[in-house]
């Protein structure tokens, strides 16, 4: 229990320490989208106003917006790409907005329900599915933008913390679910189509009511998950999930003293007013009612001052150019010297095979300095007794000639 609480508190640090440290040019490239893209966008998908305040309001979630950097490795050319796709993709996939989605599998327990680090906590009960697996992408890509936006309400309400709340935590039941019913189908389209376009919403998934008879599952769900995403599963026993979660922030479906899911308002439900965004009249701006699901768009401008971002390693895993050197004059870690070099490439090289092997290369240079000494002191050995034998033979051979005949 002590493990994966401090594997959790890690990835928390790591990850507000990444938000923090790049958040100045997560701002800079809102403003490169909203005032440089999303007008090219804008004459290629030929947007109207309604659209065009639609994806405003996607480009002005500044979470999402990290999320897409930091899966880039915060390389901002290759986030920049990566943002367009997604706002094309979002046109062909999620517009016109729809009312809210009913979701009976999925249930967010309400705000003050949170994981140690203040994470909301997402319950999903896995069921079997019998239609097809196109009957159901629609509704997969739909669930996923109504996490997004309740994250994004969730942060628009509150501002006591600097970092806001980024990921969800997974309570995963598998009660009611069978291998015969696995959709193998859907569940790799999900990770291929629309993961991608949501990425780092989820912090940590903990599997409930796992018996034997889901081994078949999980030994197929290892070969299709990544393995960053496989860290991120845990197994816990009734004891370790109450204790981590403590007793008072869960259900009592699950050990807790709040009330049954069936009793719990699900913040996710349509209370206050839908969580998509209703379509205004052609012609006219949006309404109050609208403007406050969405906050106004704030630009800013896209030469905003650079962060200063502490220097990554050449060598360090957060390095996106690994092995050569990064600059952050530009706001972002790009290569120092504008491309990659053949001898800083060497240099690495020689950095990690010295790292790897420098206890057994020592050994050996010990080992074959004692090797030349003791030769040294056999040859010096050996030379001093061969010119005491010359100066033998010349001593010999003087006294010889010397002697009277």
């Amino acid at each position: 229990m002590d493990l994966l609480l401090q594997t959790n508190r890690e990835k928390f640090k790591q990850l507000s320490l990444q938000y923090t440290e790049n958040l100045e040019a997560v701002l800079a490239l809102q403003g490169t989208l909203i005032e440089d893209i999303l007008p090219s966008v804008t004459d290629e998908l030929e947007l109207d106003d309604e659209s065009i305040w639609w994806a405003k309001e996607w480009l002005s979630d500044t979470c999402s917006l990290f999320r897409i950097l930091r899966r880039n490795k915060f390389t901002r050319s290759f986030a920049l790409e990566c943002i367009r796709k997604t706002l094309v993709w979002r046109f062909s996939h999620l517009w016109p907005p729809e009312p809210p989605l009913h979701m009976p599998i999925v249930h967010c327990l309400p705000p003050l329900a949170t994981d140690p680090f203040g994470r909301p906590i997402l319950v999903i009960k896995i069921v079997s599915l019998n239609d097809g697996s196109d009957a159901y992408k629609p509704l997969v890509i739909r669930g996923f933008e109504c996490l997004r936006l309740h994250l994004k309400r969730l942060n628009d309400n509150s501002s006591q913390s600097p970092v806001p709340t980024l990921q969800y935590v997974l309570l995963l039941d598998l009660k009611n679910f069978s291998a015969q019913s696995l959709n193998i189908d859907l569940f790799a389209w999900t990770l291929r189509e629309v993961v991608p376009h949501f990425p780092g919403l989820l912090a940590a998934a903990f599997v409930v009511n796992y018996s034997w008879a889901h081994g078949g599952i999980w030994s197929i769900a290892k070969r299709i998950l990544p393995t960053p995403a496989l860290a991120r599963v845990f197994f816990p026993t009734q004891e370790e999930l109450t204790e981590y979660f403590s007793v008072s922030m869960l259900p009592k479906d699950y050990g807790g003293n709040l009330a049954s899911l069936t009793e719990l308002r699900d913040p996710l439900r349509n209370v206050n007013g839908p969580l998509f965004p209703i379509q205004p009249d052609v012609g006219r701006p949006p309404s109050p009612s609208l403007s406050a699901s969405a906050p106004p768009i704030v630009p800013v401008p896209s030469k905003a001052r650079a962060p200063s971002i502490t220097p990554i390693p050449p060598i360090s895993i957060l390095n996106p150019f690994f092995g050569y050197p990064v600059s952050s004059s530009d706001g972002l870690p790009s290569l120092r010297h504008g491309r990659r070099r053949k001898r800083d490439l060497a240099l690495t090289l020689f950095i990690l095979a010295w790292q790897r092997w420098r206890r057994h290369i020592l050994t050996c240079v010990w080992i074959l300095g004692v090797i030349l000494a003791f030769r040294g002191r056999r040859a010096l050995f050996r030379s001093s007794r061969a010119v005491q034998s010359v100066w033998k033979a010349v001593y010999k051979r003087s006294v010889t000639s010397n002697l009277p005949t």
